[in-house]
């Protein structure tokens, strides 16, 4: 009889875990401070080869195997949240509602939502409609202070991320504040110089409490290690920042690239 029910629980167990979507199985990874894989997050989707912000950028990405599409929200006159960098009046011709995303990277992907703090409650009632409130990255450069009342009962379910640019007074002292108040899951970070000393004293503060994203699409975000540097030599690129900076995740333009690099470490 013992032997029956551990295989009754055995089965059980393998049905839950295949049951788990691929946005989720992400969703735990991310959640997961002392995981030792990198997250590979695409900015504006895989625009390489797709209209950037576009359904199509974000299925692409998704075949590519990336974790999170990084999209840009932006509110019409008419009170659409459409995907589109730059700021808008009416609906541009072409342009994806946040809903049809939403919709389009169901149970497959993560997605962080830019630009989209300012209309937090319209966005969550989209995710909300939709069912995917679980996948949503929002992230801000506002204090903990001013971010935790906007939060509100979705605290724990929408994964908030502060910025934080390492070059700024007091960005320590901006840190702790979200330690003690928020405890966020992953701090985006950004440098101007490889030698700042807060480099190390934030990987220090944040060792095995939240993951830490850095954008290397320009060399002013991550100290000279972007993209460009990366795709000549990538270990002294996605290579140095992860073995310098604790790098967990990655907003890049060359997903694919940095995907296959994270395939030889």
């Amino acid at each position: 009889m013992k032997r029956a029910a551990l295989i009754i629980l055995a089965a059980c167990i393998a049905v839950s875990a295949a049951a788990q979507t691929r946005a989720e199985s992400i969703r735990a990874r991310l959640l997961d401070p002392n995981g030792s894989d990198v997250l590979v997050a695409a900015h504006r989707g895989a625009w390489r080869v797709a209209p950037e912000n576009s359904i199509e950028a974000i299925e692409k990405a998704i075949e590519m195997g990336v974790d999170i599409v990084e999209i840009d929200v932006r509110k019409t006159l008419g009170g659409k949240l459409i995907l589109r960098h730059d700021p808008v009046i009416f609906h541009p011709a072409g342009a994806p509602t946040l809903e049809e995303a939403l919709l389009a990277a169901k149970g497959k992907v993560l997605l962080n939502l830019d630009k989209a703090f300012g209309y937090f409650d319209e966005v969550m009632e989209i995710a909300e409609r939709t069912g995917t409130v679980e996948q949503i990255i929002m992230k801000s450069s506002l204090r903990a202070h001013q971010v935790l009342p906007v939060l509100g009962a979705y605290k724990g379910r929408v994964i908030f991320m502060p910025i934080v640019n390492l070059n700024r007074s007091g960005a320590m002292v901006k840190i702790e504040e979200y330690v003690q108040k928020l405890d966020p899951p992953v701090y985006e970070l950004s440098f101007g110089r490889d030698s700042n000393p807060a480099i190390q004293i934030a990987r220090a503060r944040l060792k095995g409490r939240s993951r830490l994203w850095y954008t290397t699409l320009w060399p002013s975000h991550c100290g000279g290690r972007d993209d460009a540097v990366s795709e000549v030599n990538p270990d002294a690129g996605f290579g140095w920042l992860i073995d310098n900076a604790g790098a967990g995740v990655f907003q890049t333009d060359n997903p694919e690239y940095l995907i296959d690099y994270l395939k030889t470490r």
